[in-house]
């Protein structure tokens, strides 16, 4: 080679995209200790960071903190939109060969993302983190969660216990989960649909480093129905079932009753008249609200309403500045 000339090594960069929702009280502290686990010469980061329109000051924060460390890069979207919505988002504002999904509140250990990219740069394109253990979990939790994963299998016949959104997703994965065309997701459930080679991590998952879970059990309740019903159209086969026993019910109740009536046994039926009008009374309110569910969902996606609104992307910002500077 001749003279003059040198060799710059290009760090291959690797993405974090992290959704937050009112975090005031630990997003400060926590990404510093993010960057500073996951440091390494060999590689750069960039933490796309997505406020799910928190009521608190999280996204003045996050604005701070991107003027101290050009690596932190907020997206902002101007209400919330929900997490799959803010996952999206940063895997479309992701830049690096490889991006690593994971919470801000640390439950999801930054240490275990060092491992992910190690077996990553082994070839394999998809990392991800089992739970093993629920940590601070209590028992109305893990038993909501246990019920969630058996329902979800035995409908859609994918098991995903333990799963967790915590993963590392090579540029090919990326590419793919953002050209899927549906708008109501399911992230985990999505990921494991690819099919791609994977690489399982367990861990346990750490307490919150401070303030209160922003799921309750309604809005985990309805995550998880919106969850079951966009991967699966199972339910309604099960309505089908239903009336079909139901069917059979009231001819096997029609037929003694007739029964009853030549043997000179027929006794009062208001009890069983009342009991077959409460029982399909059910199974109808019942049939027509999963129905309704279903039709609200292809509502949602004939809309073609956009996922998500971003009222202020630092990111695209700063891809756009250093792009010039280049030219």
């Amino acid at each position: 080679m001749g003279k003059g000339w040198s060799v710059v090594a290009v760090k291959e960069l690797i993405s974090v995209v992290i959704p937050a929702y009112n975090e005031e009280r630990i997003i400060g502290t926590n990404l510093p200790i993010i960057l500073e686990t996951l440091f390494c010469e060999s590689y750069d980061l960039e933490l796309i960071v997505v406020d799910d329109g928190s009521k608190d000051t999280t996204a003045a924060i996050l604005e701070d903190l991107a003027a101290l460390d050009v690596r932190i890069k907020p997206v902002i979207f101007t209400r919330n939109f929900g997490k799959e919505a803010a996952v999206l988002a940063g895997l479309a504002e992701a830049r690096g060969a490889a991006a690593i999904v994971m919470d801000a509140d640390l439950q999801h250990p930054p240490q275990i993302a060092r491992q992910m990219i190690d077996l990553w740069r082994k070839g394999i394109p998809l990392v991800e983190a089992v739970k093993a253990e629920r940590g601070d979990a209590n028992m109305a939790d893990g038993l909501f969660a246990k019920g969630f994963y058996w329902a979800f299998r035995k409908l859609s016949g994918m098991d995903l216990n333990g799963h967790s959104d915590y993963k590392l997703l090579d540029r090919q994965v990326i590419d793919v989960y953002l050209a899927l065309p549906e708008r109501n997701r399911f992230f985990r459930g999505l990921i494991h649909w690819t099919g791609y080679t994977s690489a399982q991590i367990p861990f346990s998952v750490a307490e919150r480093s401070g303030g209160a879970s922003q799921w309750n059990k309604l809005k985990l309740l309805r995550y998880a129905i919106d969850n079951i019903t966009s991967f699966t159209s199972f339910p309604l086969k099960v309505i089908s079932a239903l009336g079909f026993v139901t069917l059979i019910v009231g001819v096997l109740l029609a037929a003694l009753s007739v029964l009853q009536k030549f043997q000179g046994e027929a006794q009062d039926g208001f009890t069983t008249v009342i009991f077959l009008i409460a029982m399909i009374g059910g199974v109808i309110l019942l049939s027509i609200g999963v129905v309704g569910h279903y039709l609200a969902r292809i509502y949602d996606e004939v809309k073609r309403r956009p996922e998500y609104l971003v009222r202020k992307s630092l990111s695209r910002s700063s891809v756009a500045q250093s792009e010039q500077e280049q030219s």
